[in-house]
């Protein structure tokens, strides 16, 4: 750095310097911290607010430089200033890259396993969480899993690592149960294993080719697996986690057609702790959907979500749920879901169908389908089939329309 070469650009190599250390100490505790949780935002925020104009001031030092130099800057300059930074970038991708090629190597998956626990039983619960979990704030969960309060669930993120695979102790292989297990093993308040166990009932897999084909990325979006633990039993069902924002839209512009997502209104007498349409599970959140006061109590849900699924939806769909109420009693129902009017879709009309299934105190549902239509990236409105007749006298939160508040001035008739 004191010799002449260097001398008259070290304010940009100094900065240089400094980003690539902030990026370097940034990725190394990400790859670090595989739990991280909503750490993930505390890295994000750093590398905005201090790695953002960093790289801003190196930008200005270099152009600089080119001007005052008329473009002569030596190329061990250009290197010292741009090289460390992007090596520091390239630790986390690096690091994934490694990762999948241990886990071919391996025979096993590092990929983290979502879990969400629904505790039915009435009693405590100390659920498996080796050999490692997270949920979403970076902590492990709350155990005991309180038996009093059905309706809120435990979700969280499993993570295999080296040990795991090498005592075969995890459950899970390339991301899904292994066929050999046939029971729940529950730990210990010290969080080891326990000797009992209780038999585990198993659901199948959902069948997610169509997203090898259809999709615009590899794999399929994330799966999650929903544990119902009665009093002697345990049922395990494997299904599509509700889509992120963004998985919804990377759908959306694949043009990726046959999935359904679904709400929920409530306006039965109990929350629904579990609830399934065709005989696919759908996964309603970390609650139960709690249901809508009578009248003329004011409306507490717009279409409270409750999953996806790949269905066909020309045929009635056979759907049945439980209650907190008797959690061991399915409450069945068969419902149409109307059609649009207009066969074909309108310019910009999502791909993916939306469905609003209205619980009725009767135990009977109605169904209300619904599609956004877009102009570009510019919201335009919603096409829908309209409140059914069956659930008018019971809708004190209105249709699909009334969940998108003052946009619903927009909606297009079907």
């Amino acid at each position: 750095m004191n010799d002449s070469p260097y001398r008259t650009y070290r304010v940009g190599i100094g900065v240089s310097l400094v980003l690539a250390a902030l990026l370097a100490t940034l990725s190394l505790i990400a790859v670090a911290t595989p739990n991280l949780g909503w750490g993930v935002v505390a890295l994000a925020t750093i590398a905005l607010w201090v790695g953002l104009p960093l790289l801003l001031v190196l930008v200005l030092a270099w152009l600089r430089y080119m001007v005052r130099q008329r473009g002569r800057v030596p190329g061990r300059v250009h290197a010292l200033m741009f090289v460390p930074t992007v090596a520091a970038m390239l630790i986390i991708p690096l690091w994934q890259s490694l990762q999948h090629t241990w886990s071919t190597v391996a025979g096993g998956s590092r990929d983290p396993i979502a879990e969400r626990h629904i505790n039915l039983s009435g009693q405590p619960l100390w659920l498996d969480t080796a050999p490692y979990a997270s949920t979403g704030s970076g902590t492990g969960p709350d155990l005991p899993m309180q038996g009093d309060t059905p309706g809120h669930f435990v979700a969280f993120h499993r993570y295999p690592n080296a040990q795991s695979d090498a005592d075969r102790a995890f459950p899970y292989e390339e991301g899904r149960l292994k066929r050999s297990v046939d029971h729940y093993r529950y730990a210990t308040p010290s969080g080891d294993r326990a000797v009992t166990d209780v038999p585990l009932v198993r659901q199948p897999y959902p069948d997610t080719t169509r997203f090898n084909t259809g999709w615009g990325r590899t794999g399929t979006p994330e799966l999650v697996h929903l544990y119902y633990h009665y009093s002697d039993h345990v049922e395990v069902a494997p299904t599509l986690a509700r889509l992120s924002g963004s998985t919804a839209d990377d759908l959306q512009r694949s043009r990726f057609e046959g999935l359904v997502l679904f709400t929920i209104h409530n306006y039965g007498s109990a929350p629904i702790v579990r609830m399934e349409a065709n005989g696919i599970a759908l996964d309603i959140g970390d609650r139960a959907i709690e249901n809508i006061p009578a009248a003329p109590a004011d409306c507490t849900a717009y279409g409270y979500p409750a999953g996806v699924a790949l269905l066909p939806l020309d045929l009635p769909l056979q759907v049945r749920w439980q209650t907190v109420d008797a959690p061991t009693q399915w409450h069945s129902a068969r419902v149409q879901v109307p059609a649009f009017r207009q066969a074909q879709p309108l310019p910009g009309q999502s791909t993916l169908q939306r469905v609003l299934l209205y619980v009725l105190p009767d135990g009977m549902l109605a169904a209300e389908r619904y599609a956004e239509v877009f102009d570009g990236d510019t919201w335009r409105g919603i096409k829908a089939t309209g409140l059914p007749a069956s659930a008018a006298a019971f809708a004190r939160c209105g249709s699909a329309r009334a969940g998108y508040g003052d946009d619903a001035d927009a909606v297009l008739s079907d």
